[in-house]
Parts: structure tokens; sequence; C-alpha cells
């Protein structure tokens, strides 16, 4: 598989965010810093994601795909349009009920290449957050969706936790009792 990368074009007011290779979790911070900042500084009247070109997706970044819809639906703008011309994408795209928050295409669309999206380095504790983010925005998708993602959730949230409060020492032992 090629190694994943994410390619940003606008061209007339409509962005398209094109996926190519095998997108993984390293991904998803440079994903979702590129959309903040693209919403801080721009008015989006369209959005396409194009996964045409990715040969397989995590469930991170369709979580972030997903956060994506929220951000569009709070600005009261269009849905965003996702095209995936490869069955098994499509396929997982349905499954996860992204059709009933995104328009989907099966039909390629033609366009720039566009820019790589800049590379976002980030902590091992900031990565499992947007992970944990990522996997809560899919459970609350679908019914089926929380209960794919639920324990996923549940173990992302301990593990953020860090180990419970500890438990409390003796200070000394306790001397012998008079009789």
């Amino acid at each position: 598989m090629r190694d994943g990368n994410v390619f940003y074009t606008n061209h007339d007011h409509v962005h398209v965010l094109r996926y190519v290779g095998d997108i993984r979790h390293p991904l998803a911070p440079s994903v979702g810093s590129f959309i903040d900042l693209l919403f801080e500084r721009t008015e989006i009247d369209r959005f396409i994601v194009n996964l045409s070109d990715a040969d397989a997706i995590d469930s991170t970044n369709l979580g972030e795909i997903a956060r994506l819809a929220n951000l569009l639906e709070a600005r009261g703008s269009k849905r965003a349009t996702i095209v995936s011309t490869r069955a098994e994408v499509s396929q997982v795209l349905y499954s996860m009920a992204f059709d009933e928050v995104f328009d989907i295409s099966t039909e390629p669309i033609s366009g720039e290449a566009g820019e790589m999206i800049p590379i976002v380095a980030c902590s091992r504790e900031r990565s499992l957050e947007i992970i944990l983010a990522a996997h809560r925005r899919l459970s609350e998708m679908s019914a089926s969706n929380q209960e794919l993602f639920g324990e996923v959730v549940n173990l992302m949230e301990r593990e953020l936790q860090g180990p419970g409060p500890s438990s409390p020492r003796p200070s000394s032992p306790r001397p012998p009792r008079e009789r």
C-alpha cells in the first residue's frame, strides 16, 4: 500500500480534501488542524472529501471526516459530498451511516491534484485525545456504531485518565495492643 497523504484544493469556493494511499491515525492531527484553520479563515460554500485514491482509511480519520459534517452543520452550510469510487471504502461509509450526514457519490471527479496539507506532529497524549474524540463522533452517528466503538471509547477513556488513585499506605506498623 502507498503511504497516506491528504491534499487540498479550492476552486470557486468548492473546497476539496483528496485522500491518497493508506490513511492511518497519524494523519488525523494534520487533517484536524488543517480543517480548523480552514474554517477559521475561509467562507465555505461547498466541501468535497475525495476518497477515490484512498487504498484504505481507518476509523480515526473517518471520525475526523465526521467532524467536518458537524462543523458544516454548525455553520448552516450545505452537506459535504464524499466521493468514493472504491466499493470497499463505500461499503464502510454506508455501514457506518455516513450517508446520513454526507452526500455520497461513486462517480469520479476531475480537478487539480492540490497541495499536500501540512504535517502536524503531536504528543502521544494529544494523539490519544484525537483518536478518542474521533471514535466518540463515530459512536454518535448510529446505534450500530455505538455498539462497534463503545468498548474502544471506554478503553481509551480509561487510558487517558491514567491510573486510579493509589491506595493509602499505612504510615507505620501498628504497635502491639496491650493486654
